[in-house]
C-alpha cells in the first residue's frame, strides 16, 4: 500500500519565545515521553543543521532512534516556523494595543513509521515483541486440553480471564485442531508480552504457568497471587525492553573530533 497515517499539529503564538517553548514541549513532553515510556524506544534528541531543517523554519528538532541494523530512524520532528509562513500567508492577530502583528508558528508531526520502529528494534527471529503498554493483547491464555478434562480446563480458563480482564487486555485461545505448542509459537510471533498456560496438572496444584515473550522465562504462579504477579511481570517486561534498547544504543555511540577517525568508525560498522 502507498497509504500511511500521519499525526500533525500546528500552533500560533504572539512571541518567538512562546513558539520555541511550544516546539520543545511537544518534542520532549509529548513525543519523547510517548516513544520512550510507551513504545520502549530510547531516542536521541537534537537540532537539525541549517541544510537539514524544514524549509522555511527557524529551527527543526528531531528524535532519532537506533534500529537493530545499526541505522538511525527519524521518529518525529518539531519545528519552530518563526514568522516566515505568517508573512507569506498574511496571518496576523490583534495585540493588547489593537495593533496587527504577525504570529509565530510551530509545526510538529510523526507517522506510522513508529510501528516499523517498534518491529525493527524489539523484534527477533521468532517475530514481534510488543511492549505491554501498547500491546493489543497483554496476556494470552492457552488452555492445555485433553478430552477427559477439556470442560473443566476451559471453565477454569474462562474464570481466570474474567478476573484478569478487569485490569489487563486478555484473550483466550480455545481453538480446536491446534496443539498447545503451535499456539505458543503463533502468539509469540504476534508479540503478546505474557502467555498463561493452564492444564489439569496446574489446576490440581492451584497454579498457572506464565511465560514471558521477552526472555522466554516461565514461572509457576499460585492463583491467589495471579493479578499481582501479572502486573509485576508486565511492568518488568516494559522496563526490560527499554533497558535493553537503551544499552544497545549506548554501546553503539562513538565520539570523535577527527574526520579520518570518523570515516574509519563508519567503515568498521559497515563490516
Amino acid at each position: 500500500t502507498t497509504e500511511f497515517l500521519w499525526q500533525e499539529g500546528h500552533t500560533v503564538h504572539k512571541s518567538e519565545q512562546e513558539a520555541e517553548e511550544e516546539t520543545l514541549k511537544i518534542l520532549n513532553q509529548v513525543y519523547r515521553d510517548y516513544i520512550e515510556k510507551d513504545l520502549a524506544i530510547p531516542v536521541i534528541i537534537g537540532r537539525k543543521t541549517e541544510k537539514e531543517k524544514f524549509a522555511g523554519a527557524l529551527h527543526t528538532y528531531t528524535l532519532e532512534a537506533l534500529m537493530s541494523d545499526g541505522k538511525m530512524l527519524q521518529a518525529g520532528t518539531s519545528h519552530n516556523l518563526g514568522q516566515n509562513f505568517a508573512k507569506a500567508f498574511n496571518i496576523k492577530y490583534l495585540d493588547e494595543d489593537q495593533q496587527e502583528k504577525y504570529v509565530w508558528q510551530t509545526s510538529w508531526g510523526t507517522t506510522t513509521r513508529l510501528v516499523g520502529a517498534l518491529v525493527m528494534l524489539h523484534g527477533d527471529e521468532r517475530g514481534l515483541k510488543l511492549p505491554p503498554k501498547v500491546a493489543p493483547v497483554q496476556v494470552i491464555i492457552v488452555p492445555i486440553m485433553f478430552d477427559k478434562t477439556k470442560k473443566e480446563v476451559l471453565e477454569k480458563a474462562e474464570s481466570i480471564r474474567a478476573i484478569l480482564k478487569k485490569n489487563f487486555r486478555v484473550e483466550i485461545d480455545t481453538r480446536d485442531g491446534y496443539t498447545p505448542g503451535w499456539k505458543f509459537n503463533e502468539w509469540e510471533m504476534r508479540g503478546v508480552p505474557l502467555r498463561l498456560e493452564i492444564g489439569p496438572k496446574d489446576m490440581a496444584q492451584g497454579q498457572v504457568m506464565l511465560a514471558r515473550r521477552d526472555t522466554g522465562e516461565k514461572t509457576a504462579v499460585k492463583e491467589e497471587k495471579l493479578v499481582e504477579i501479572v502486573k509485576e511481570l508486565l511492568d518488568n517486561i516494559q522496563e526490560n525492553l527499554f533497558t535493553r534498547a537503551k544499552k544497545f544504543l549506548e554501546e553503539n555511540i562513538r565520539e570523535t573530533s577527527d574526520y579520518n577517525e570518523f570515516k574509519k568508525i563508519i567503515e568498521k560498522k559497515r563490516d
